[in-house]
This record gives structure tokens, sequence and C-alpha cells, in this order.
């Protein structure tokens, strides 16, 4: 348990998370909202920020920071985030446990896992990555959350 989850009044504090997303046709917010719900019903305090408006105070208190974008490409080729501009202009993430995602229409080819590589630079720990199906946001996302939060005792 992470110092931050120790009991006071013998009861445990809530798992504090937060999703930070960059989208451009609304598919990754909506993916961040259905993840911030998720890690909500499993129990976590949760706030759902695009980059443009990220609380300061809420990112140092995290335990857990959801970052994400869309895939950007063409259909066979070139998977890269879309806007990394604006993903690294979001504060430094040193030590803070990440779980990077994604949204896509076809193949996301490899750019979840640059967009990891992406926010390692940003100084996060990245726990998680993946890329997320525009059709099937629902189940992807709650699975993709239920995964993480399983691995690091959330």
């Amino acid at each position: 348990m992470s110092p931050s989850l120790e009991p006071r009044n013998g009861e445990p504090d809530k798992l504090k998370v937060v999703v930070i997303h960059q989208s451009r046709t609304g598919n990754t917010k909506r993916a961040a909202e259905l993840i911030g719900g998720a890690a909500e019903a499993a129990g976590a305090t949760v706030a759902v920020r695009p980059t443009t408006n990220i609380d300061m105070a809420e990112l140092a208190d995290a335990d857990l920071v959801f970052v994400g974008t869309w895939v950007d490409g063409l259909i066979l080729f070139g998977h890269r985030p879309g806007d990394s501009t604006k993903v690294r202009s979001i504060p430094k993430l040193w030590d803070k446990r990440v779980a990077a995602f994604m949204t896509h229409a076809i193949n996301p080819g490899r750019a979840a896992e640059r967009f990891a590589g992406l926010l390692e630079e940003h100084g996060a720990d990245v726990v998680a990555f993946r890329s997320l199906n525009r059709r099937h946001l629902e189940s992807e996302a709650a699975g993709f959350v239920a995964e993480v939060m399983a691995s690091t005792g959330g």
C-alpha cells in the first residue's frame, strides 16, 4: 500500500485518480470520461481534465494518472500520438504512476507504445498503455481501468 493510501481513523483513503485528455473529435474525451467513471465505480476519487485545464493541486495529489490522446497517421503506417505538443505541455509527471491511453478508428499500429515512451520522457512511470477502438469505448475503457487498477493495487 502506498503511503498516501494508509488508513486514517481505521478507514483507508480512496485512491486519487486524475484523467487528462487531448481530444480532436470527441472520442478521446469520451474515453477519458468512461475511464473516470470506471475508476470512480471501483472506489477512486476521480477528476477528468483536458490538457488545457489541469488542476495542479489535483495532479500533485494523484496516486494514479491516466493520460490520453488519439492515434494520428495513415491507415497502414505512420501511427503516432495525436497533437503530442499539447501532451508535452502538461506538467512534468515525475514519479507519477501513469496509464497511457489512445483512441483509434482502424489500426493503431505502435502508437500507444510510442505514446508511453513520450510520457516516460516527460518523467512518468508508465504502468500500462493501450489504444481503444472508438467503436468499443465502453467495454475497452472499463477493461483497461480494471487491469490498471488491479496491477497497481488500486
